[in-house]
């Protein structure tokens, strides 16, 4: 559950990333910019509860903002299947542990 809570958090903080002004820029790179932009997002979810909104990560100035939502949407698909994986996994192996022996 505080998994969830923390990717609620986390999507909240890149969708404040998305705030920021964008504009294309042929200096940008976008594998720099969604590299930057994961691991704000791990370090969000490794705050947890206490993790903050934060501005858009400075690797990410000139990429468009297209981009960065396209970016911020594949990172957040990720995270909740890699997080619901891992809460079905656990469910199956509870309900596992709860079954009864057949008499």
């Amino acid at each position: 559950m505080r998994a969830r809570t923390a990717a609620c958090t986390v999507l909240l903080a890149l969708s404040a990333a998305l705030t920021a002004c964008g504009s294309s820029d042929s200096k940008a790179d976008p594998a720099a910019c969604k590299a930057a932009m994961e691991k704000q997002f791990k370090d969000a979810m490794a705050a947890g509860d206490k993790a903050k909104a934060q501005d858009r990560p400075d690797a990410c100035v000139g990429v468009d903002d297209q981009t960065v939502k396209k970016y911020a949407t594949e990172i957040m698909q990720k995270q909740l299947g890699d997080t619901l994986d891992k809460d079905s996994d656990t469910l199956d192996k509870d309900l596992k542990d709860l079954q009864t022996a057949q008499p």
